[in-house]
């Protein structure tokens, strides 16, 4: 058995404002791929405030971690 962790955190910038798309294709290509075992979900967001600038800045990532094995 093996593992792989997929993020929307990790994406390349240019990414990052289709991330939704970008994260479920990535991981749909890589599930087409393998023996599924399992697939687990998690979310995170927070949100940072920059002193200096006075900017708040919202995060959000969603990842996958999936247990496989190679076909």
């Amino acid at each position: 058995m093996k593992v792989k962790l997929f993020s929307t955190n990790y994406l390349p910038e240019n990414e990052r404002y289709n991330k939704f798309d970008a994260f479920e294709e990535e991981l749909n290509k890589f599930l087409a791929s393998v023996k599924v075992i399992d697939v687990k979900f998690s979310t995170a967001a927070g949100m940072c405030h920059d002193m200096q600038t006075k900017a708040n800045e919202y995060r959000d990532d969603f990842s996958a971690l999936v247990l496989y094995e190679d076909k």
